[in-house]
């Protein structure tokens, strides 16, 4: 008994530690989460870039227009927050639409009047805001310009211009008005404007098509160059009988907007027309863009002016004014 006394502990519990509570959590770890979130969104971001960029299909630079349409391109124009420009004339600003001018002009018989279209694949690339510019640099170095608004269904250059939209096109067509009654004379030095009109659920049907064309006959005799602007050509039929009407097109593409695809089916609309199409325009590319487009987003800054040369003329101008007024 004595031994086995001996050998068994008297106590059958024993403490060895004090539990204690925790300082930190163990769990959820801030730090390690914040890191790894920072690591897989940058991996899923990139990838997510890299395949988006692999399947998109819209044109990426200026060689690849051309090789696939087979088209000069004849003027690049850069993105802008304000496509009618400011109040401050920026010679920066003016240049992409005096290239395309120049270009349009040399890819263009000399001496001659010309009807011309442009059009786009789709909505919203910027056609009319395009037009409307180019169409007021034309004027306001000496042509005789008249600017169309055919794009009945979805008419802008009234709002761009701030004039009536009635009477116009339409109501010409239908015979309810006569031309002297819907051209609206120097919109600004040297252009003239017929606005899309009035009348509803009008279309340019081929009903009209010899009217049409007897009206480009008409003004032919009296403007340099007829300027329409047209609905989009996919989807829409009022541009296939526009461009059947003119005796030439221009292609209006948005940078990164739409595939290749369907802007080459808006090629072959045209061409199966036998309308010739004279061109292309780049629209709304990104300024410092790090392709092709670059080369002449970036040299058109060469003939702005620095911030400093501004100012200084802006206050060359109120001085000079300060004078006259003291006089």
């Amino acid at each position: 008994r004595r031994e086995i006394d001996f050998q068994v502990p008297k106590k059958t519990i024993e403490i060895l530690n004090t539990a204690e509570a925790a300082r930190t959590p163990s769990r959820p770890n801030l730090g390690l989460n914040a890191t790894l979130a920072v690591l897989f969104g940058s991996v899923l971001a990139v990838g997510v870039a890299l395949l988006l960029e692999y399947f998109d299909t819209s044109f990426r630079n200026v060689a690849d227009v051309e090789t696939r349409l087979r088209l000069p391109v004849l003027g690049v124009i850069p993105f802008h927050r304000t496509p009618l420009g400011t109040s401050d004339d920026d010679p920066a600003e003016a240049e992409p639409y005096r290239v395309l001018q120049t270009n349009l002009n040399l890819a263009l018989k000399p001496g001659e009047p010309h009807a011309l279209v442009l059009f786009s694949a789709g909505p919203g690339e910027g056609k009319s805001t395009t037009l409307h510019r180019l169409a007021r640099l034309m004027a306001s170095a000496g042509e005789r310009v008249i600017l169309i608004d055919s794009d009945l269904r979805r008419p802008t250059q009234h709002h761009l211009s701030g004039r009536p939209r009635n009477p116009g096109l339409s109501d010409l067509l239908l015979g309810k008005s006569e031309l002297e009654a819907v051209v609206q004379k120097n919109i600004a030095p040297g252009l003239d404007f017929i606005p899309s009109g009035g009348q509803p659920a009008f279309t340019l049907s081929l009903l009209y098509l010899n009217r049409l064309r007897q009206l480009i006959e008409t003004l032919r005799g009296r403007y340099d160059k007829i300027v329409f602007d047209s609905p989009p050509i996919i989807g829409v039929s009022d541009a296939s009988v526009l461009a059947s009407a003119v005796e030439g097109a221009v292609l209006l593409i948005q940078h990164r907007r739409n595939p290749q695809s369907m802007v080459l089916r808006a090629q072959q609309i045209v061409e199966g027309l036998k309308t010739p199409l004279i061109g292309v325009v780049l629209n709304q590319v990104p300024l410092h863009s790090g392709e092709d487009y670059g080369y002449y987003t970036n040299n058109y800054a060469y003939y702005s002016e620095s911030s400093g040369e501004k100012s200084q003329r802006r206050s060359a101008g109120a001085k000079d004014g300060d004078k006259l007024v003291l006089e």
